[in-house]
């Protein structure tokens, strides 16, 4: 019960945040997961060494911006979904690839997989050695 009413009200939030008018569908900026279309960038490290990885993402040109990388860790396994801000008021069709640069850094020695989401069901898999 104190899940649903919790739910309820973050959902109740959300709507009265956002400014819907009968002229135009949403003004509210949305956050969400787009395809990553290509990972670059180096397959070793060192202990407690940045790397940058190029991850190249889908967007809608005049109004989505990158917004964050979003990971789920299992193990020594990493999903990440590239998480992009639309504004759909100010919005069309026309798609675009941009680049955003990773960071990995692990403190422990491995061999990390990483996962990024070309679907809900599809991954580009870069893989690190930490040694």
């Amino acid at each position: 019960m104190l899940k649903k009413s919790i739910f309820l009200c973050f959902l109740a939030l959300s709507i009265a945040g956002c400014d819907i008018s009968s002229d135009e569908m949403n003004n509210c900026p949305t956050i969400i997961g787009v395809s990553t279309v290509a990972v670059a960038g180096p397959t070793t490290a060192a202990v407690d060494e940045t790397i940058n990885l190029n991850v190249s993402y889908k967007t809608k040109k005049n109004c989505g911006g990158f917004q964050t990388f979003f990971k789920e860790v299992i193990g020594l396994e990493k999903i990440v979904t590239v998480n992009v801000i639309y504004d759909y008021c100010d919005c069309d069709e026309v798609v675009t690839t941009e680049v955003q640069p990773y960071a990995f850094k692990e403190s422990t020695a491995g061999v990390y997989v990483l996962k990024f989401k070309e679907t809900n069901t599809t991954f580009i898999t870069h893989t690190v050695t930490v040694e």
